[in-house]
């Protein structure tokens, strides 16, 4: 049986986990700074993106970007080069807008100077969103989570920008959430520790965004939860490193997703 879990988050990052939380005492392991690579293509038609990072030794510490990297990825028969963006440190932008396929393998090439990495990713199939749920929490209201045929992640943006009050209250106009549906059974999972739930008013705007996951994607998701988002409750697992399709010093995750989407305005 599938079990599900959410965390508060900016995106999925290695070593970094944006949420609100009991306070828990971590011991993590020490190692030497290495690059952390997050890229995840779409089906959507747009500039596809990847991040740069160095690891960071603490949690909530923002990383730093890793610039002067020479990006690019091909399936093969085409080519396309990522160029760094000029707002934000070690954020890289593919030159051209394009989508991804099924059934197509995907190589990501990063060069940091004399050094090199590669990882490939092939994406997989994904069943429509489920209806949306949306139930009442004291004067407010919350999104209830249902888990998916088969494994994915979902992302859940809220916006309540027209209702000022509320934002100053808050001190956000914005939110967002994700939620995952894993093909396997943690005792951390089950017993993770209690995460914030966002509450919302009328008027808020929902987008959804589910994507699918593959088993290897999957085993990296669970491996970095088990170091992070599940630490810190009743069965906490030993510390590990998390898995890295990259093939030389690179750690973080390369992944090819579909995408399906909605939009609904809360009233």
């Amino acid at each position: 049986m599938r079990k599900l879990y959410t965390y508060i988050s900016a995106t999925l990052l290695f070593w970094l986990v944006l949420s609100c939380e009991e306070k828990t005492t971590w011991e993590l392991q020490s190692s030497d700074i290495f690059a952390v690579a997050d890229c995840m293509l779409t089906n959507e038609m747009k500039q596809q993106e990847l991040r740069l990072y160095h690891s960071s030794e603490r949690l909530n510490e923002l990383p730093d970007g890793i610039s002067g990297a020479v990006v690019g990825i091909s399936d093969g028969n085409q080519h396309v080069n990522f160029s760094e963006d000029g707002f934000e440190a070690g954020k890289y932008v593919s030159d051209i807008p394009f989508r991804a396929s099924a059934g197509v393998v995907y190589m990501l090439t990063i060069s940091l100077g004399e050094k090199a990495d590669t990882a490939y990713a092939v994406m997989t199939g994904i069943t429509p969103l489920e209806d949306i749920d949306i139930v009442r929490n004291d004067s407010l209201h919350r999104l209830v989570y249902h888990e998916s045929q088969h494994a994915s992640m979902m992302e859940v943006y809220y916006d309540w920008s027209v209702q000022p009050d509320f934002c100053a209250k808050h001190g956000s106009c914005e939110a967002s959430e994700v939620f995952y549906t894993l093909d396997n059974i943690d005792a951390g999972k089950v017993f993770a520790p209690d995460r914030q739930i966002i509450s919302f008013p009328e008027k808020t705007r929902i987008i959804r965004k589910k994507y699918s996951l593959s088993p290897a994607h999957q085993q990296f998701i669970r491996a970095l939860l088990l170091e992070t988002e599940w630490r810190g409750g009743l069965f906490d697992a030993e510390q590990g490193n998390v898995p890295t399709n990259f093939n030389h010093g690179v750690r973080g995750w390369f992944a090819a997703c579909m995408v399906v989407t909605d939009t609904t305005h809360y009233q």
